[in-house]
């Protein structure tokens, strides 16, 4: 056989094995599928642990500032300021970090309840996928309440 048909028979057993592979998903998992989006800023600011990171960080912030008032030296003064922008970048990640993972638990934990397959950025998605923002906003208000 010349290698031209081979090609051709490799590339249409390819396709043939492709075409009944999309079949078989079409009537099997890919209707259990279900991918949906979230606008991940805004949830993410509307979880409680963000509003609790951010409280944390401005008492931090403050007690800092005090700290940092009641210093006379101005050498001593300047270098303290450094440490604390040091300490609270640091802080900021810190505290960011924690929230995130609890946001992300959270919205885990609604996808398995509703079957939600995957969750996605909506910057992530060009097309398809129900947009679940608030419907995963509105669910963080019984994590408040706890």
């Amino acid at each position: 056989m010349s290698y031209v048909k081979k090609q051709w028979s490799i590339g249409l057993v390819v396709l043939v094995g492709l075409f009944f592979f999309l079949c078989s998903v079409k009537d099997g998992r890919a209707a259990d599928i279900k991918i949906v989006s979230i606008n991940t800023s805004k949830v993410f600011e509307a979880h409680p642990a963000f509003k609790e990171a951010m409280e944390k960080f401005q008492a931090q912030v403050q007690e800092m500032q005090k700290k940092i008032e009641g210093i006379k030296n101005e050498e001593e003064k300047n270098n303290a300021q450094i440490a604390m922008q040091q300490q609270m970048r640091q802080l900021a990640m810190d505290l960011q970090e924690e929230a995130f993972n609890k946001m992300k638990a959270d919205v885990q934990k609604l996808a398995e309840k509703k079957g939600y397959t995957y969750v996605v950025d909506q910057n992530a998605l060009i097309a398809g996928g129900q947009d679940i923002t608030e419907e995963v906003i509105n669910s963080f208000k019984d994590i408040g309440k706890k």
